[in-house]
């Protein structure tokens, strides 16, 4: 069962008086298109539509709750209630909710690897509930938070940032009691400027774990994990590395296209566990490690662990394996991008001996130093030894000249499509990324 089953539920976590005898929410929504019979519709005011304008829409496609900022419209309806700010609605509900909910609250965010952490531990962990697809905003973790079940062991939620204050507030609904920071890398720099920036918006996290909690954290950088350590003296830190000294290691890293065979290891904590996996690449052996350690500090159980991790979808994580064109393989890791997730995909393109092509879109919201960045993945790219570099977008073009040789830019999708059709080989290796505003996965169906 939901947290959100009927109408009362929701006027119960606003402290609006329950008058009437409840219909039920099967679907909560803030999309007008997605509203059903037994929806609650959540009116929000975007840059280009209103959800107030569809108000009689939702209600005669059998709407059961409408949550509006328009008074007069909730006037003679009760099945509209007013509030003068939806977002902060949202904000009182989920925040009830968390305060009802006795279990484990799991709160993660990060420069990368947020989303497939954030599966690898729900599906590791008894009996969890977690964020619905990517909605870790202030909108969308609210949503994931009312769908959760009532009767989960463990919530866990991701948190995504885009600028100072987004963490802060975001975990201050959540109010974990284990907080895990994935890494800090080259994220959201229009707002943010640079990794300083990024380093102490998601830090943000550690303010809001509970008293005597843990923050999961990874031990590269040896300034970081000192900030993170002075911020609070009544949560214990844990530390993760693939690289490094930590708490919980990596060793014995074999990797095949298969996936890969490693074993997770701590002095500290007296663990020696053999991991078998279908998710490839060295970021993944970290985020495989940080899932470790919450299923370490809350149910000890390595057996189910191990069975659940290699039995573990490999399209869990963002980068898919795709049979493709003229007997191809391509690699779809078109959902977003920044320099050092380009870099991690890269590095795991890298690894295959046959020839490898790298399709790139423009890597967003980098600020004034955008042009720097993707000279950086062109040189990167060249120096790992990728075969070709395949172009589009405002920025891309900027890795295309410093890749040199091999490297071509295209003005438009038509012209990059024609290319590929008429370019890709059997056999060939195929990554395909860029940032979620570009849209990349209009490449897979050439």
């Amino acid at each position: 069962m939901k947290f959100i089953t009927n109408t009362n539920d929701i006027r119960h976590h606003l402290g609006i008086k329950n008058e009437s005898y409840p219909d039920p929410i099967t679907n909560i929504t803030f999309d007008s298109r997605k509203v059903k019979k037994s929806s609650f519709f959540i009116c929000l005011k975007g840059e280009s539509s209103d959800g107030n304008e569809f108000i009689d829409e939702a209600l005669k496609k059998g709407a059961s709750l409408i949550l509006s900022n328009r008074k007069k419209l909730a006037e003679n309806n009760n099945k509209i209630i007013y509030t003068p700010n939806t977002i902060k609605a949202l904000r009182k509900i989920s925040k009830s909710i968390i305060n009802s909910f006795p279990n484990n609250r799991i709160g993660i965010t990060g420069s990368n690897g947020k989303t497939t952490t954030t599966k690898i531990i729900t599906k590791t962990l008894f009996n969890s509930s977690a964020t619905i697809k990517n909605f870790n905003n202030e909108i969308g973790m609210p949503l994931s938070i009312m769908n959760a079940r009532k009767n989960a062991k463990n919530l866990v939620i991701e948190m995504g940032a885009a600028k100072f204050k987004d963490i802060d507030y975001l975990s201050s609904i959540l109010k974990p009691n284990i907080g895990i920071i994935t890494n800090i890398g080259h994220s959201h720099l229009e707002n943010l400027k640079n990794t300083e920036g990024v380093l102490k918006v998601k830090s943000e996290l550690i303010l809001n774990i509970t008293k005597g909690g843990y923050l999961i954290a990874p031990a590269n950088n040896e300034k970081h994990l000192s900030y993170w350590k002075k911020i609070r003296s009544d949560i214990e830190v844990i530390t993760f590395s693939a690289h490094t000294n930590a708490d919980f290691t990596a060793k014995n890293i074999k990797e095949s296209n298969a996936g890969m065979f490693f074993s997770i290891n701590s002095k500290n904590y007296d663990v020696n566990v053999d991991i078998k996996t279908d998710l490839c690449g060295m970021h993944n052996v970290e985020n495989i490690l940080a899932a470790y350690i919450v299923n370490f500090l809350t149910q000890k159980n390595n057996k189910y662990f191990q069975k659940k991790i290699s039995l573990i979808d490999k399209h869990t994580s963002r980068q898919r394996k795709l049979d493709w064109i003229n007997n191809s393989m391509l690699i779809d890791d078109s959902y977003n991008a920044n320099p050092d997730s380009v870099k991690k995909s890269l590095e795991l393109l890298s690894k295959y001996k046959k020839r490898k092509l790298f399709i790139m879109g423009d890597m967003l919201e980098l600020g004034k130093q955008s042009a720097s960045y993707h000279k950086q993945i062109g040189k990167y790219a060249a120096d790992k030894g990728i075969d070709i570099v395949l172009a589009i977008g405002d920025h891309a073009k900027y890795s295309v000249n410093e890749f040199g040789k091999n490297g071509f830019f295209f003005e438009c999708e038509k012209e990059l499509k024609d290319f590929i059709n008429n370019n890709v080989k059997s056999n060939d290796i195929v990554l395909l990324k860029g940032s979620r505003g570009m849209k990349m996965e209009r490449f897979i169906n050439v």
